[in-house]
């Protein structure tokens, strides 16, 4: 646990917890919906699709969680798993896209919905059946939030909806033809209300190490140090500069062959741990790890 400064509430570090902001969105996420009981979304698992006629089929579900809390579940399986990532990570601040997310399952596949309001989990790329715009709901709960859709040919903003036996419309079944599920799951939801209401829950230790970074960063605009500009060589000195010691007023970088390694870390999201590297190989700091 780690105490958290600006609410003075204890934190867990291990785990998964509930989300606190659409940045806690990027990187592995559980998704849940509560009613009398509480279900997790998943794609179904190997043996499920295996009994199917057509086992290219992937259709996201909701599975109920037998004698389950909402703040002690966490997932059972990679099928309940999904990495979650801005859909267009370019998009400025002004960009409509700025806000939009994609769902990728374990197997590779995105969380889609058709005009229709159909869900399946088959792209293997992203559009914009994909891209879903996230909204908190802070008053709803810890890490409650509605994810909002516009497929193409739709006039409007439709909403991921789960219903049950207790929140389907009078007139529309609850339970979907053929399956044993209690749960309907759809994109046709026009408003947020109980049925449009999620839960979030992302892993601790990554949270905590977003925290850190941007807590780093802010220290670092204190003290006048510009932050990573993405540029490899100015980055490189940047970094000798402000963590090495070096002989001669002038900081050693590593060999230009190197430089591809450093490329390669950043597009893995390892920018920071590659540049530690390279100025562990230049031996100018012992304490650099």
């Amino acid at each position: 646990m780690s105490i958290n400064p600006d609410n003075d509430k204890c934190q867990s570090t291990t785990g998964w917890v509930p989300i606190e902001s659409l940045e806690d969105l990027e990187g592995p996420i559980a998704l849940y919906h509560r009613d009398e009981q509480l279900y997790a979304l998943a794609i179904p698992p190997k043996e499920e699709m295996q009994a199917r006629a057509d086992t290219n089929e992937q259709v996201p579900a909701l599975y109920t969680l037998d004698n389950a809390s909402l703040m002690e579940s966490e997932p059972l399986s990679v099928e309940q798993v999904f990495a979650v990532r801005r859909s267009v990570p370019m998009a400025g601040p002004a960009d409509a896209e700025a806000t939009m997310y994609s769902l990728k399952s374990f197997v590779g596949t995105y969380l889609s919905a058709d005009r229709h309001g159909r869900l399946s989990c088959a792209s293997t790329a992203i559009g914009a059946l994909e891209m879903w715009t996230p909204v908190l709901l802070p008053d709803r709960g810890d890490g409650a939030l509605a994810f909002m859709i516009r497929p193409p040919g739709v006039s409007e903003d439709r909403f991921l909806s789960a219903e049950t036996n207790n929140t389907a419309p009078e007139g529309r079944p609850a339970v979907l033809t053929g399956s044993t599920l209690p749960v309907r799951i759809h994109a046709l939801g026009t408003s947020i209300g109980y049925s449009q209401v999620f839960f979030a829950k992302c892993q601790a230790a990554i949270r905590q190490k977003r925290q850190q970074a941007i807590a780093a960063t802010a220290a670092d605009s204190i003290v006048g140090i510009a932050p990573m500009s993405g540029n490899l060589a100015v980055d490189e000195a940047t970094q000798a500069k402000r963590f090495q010691s070096f002989q001669g007023g002038r900081p050693r970088p590593t060999a230009e062959r190197s430089m591809p390694d450093l490329n390669s870390a950043k597009q893995a999201g390892k920018y920071g741990e590659g540049l530690l590297d390279r100025r562990e190989k230049t031996k100018s700091d012992r304490y650099c790890k």
